[in-house]
């Protein structure tokens, strides 16, 4: 069945809609096509996936734009929380290694639990020791 719609302002538009049996035989290709289309996403995560983003990210729309650069801000929001939070974590590891040190904790036993190094643990130490200044 064919219809035609027309507007003054613009051009003729034709829209064929097929029969019913032929909408029936074409539901089994779509089926199989909707199955190799499940395939895409798993493939390309291959190789192939990083040579098609610079191809890819030309063709983004300006609304697409702007969320794209929102998850930008989101992630660079979140990097810089957990940079804080691992900061905050070292400060206290520091202070913990400190206080176990003046307790008469050994220092292989330290360096085992803080999962340090003899030099990263003397740097930490060192650190923490007052400053004297003879003039």
């Amino acid at each position: 069945m064919t219809q035609s719609a027309s507007d003054p302002m613009g051009p003729q538009l034709t829209v064929s809609v097929p029969e019913r049996d032929a909408v029936q035989d074409a539901v089994e290709p779509a089926q199989a096509f909707a199955a190799a289309a499940g395939l895409a996403g798993p493939l390309a995560a291959g190789p192939l996936a990083p040579e098609l983003e610079p191809h890819l990210s030309l063709a983004v729309a300006p609304a697409e734009e702007e969320d794209v650069l929102a998850e930008v801000w989101r992630t660079s929001s979140r990097l810089e929380s957990m940079q804080w939070e691992l900061d905050t974590a070292q400060e206290s590891l520091r202070q913990a290694v400190r206080k176990a040190s003046a307790a008469g904790v050994a220092d292989h036993e330290l360096c085992a639990a803080a999962n340090l190094t003899q030099d990263e643990l003397t740097t930490v130490l060192v650190a923490a020791a007052p400053v004297t200044l003879e003039l």
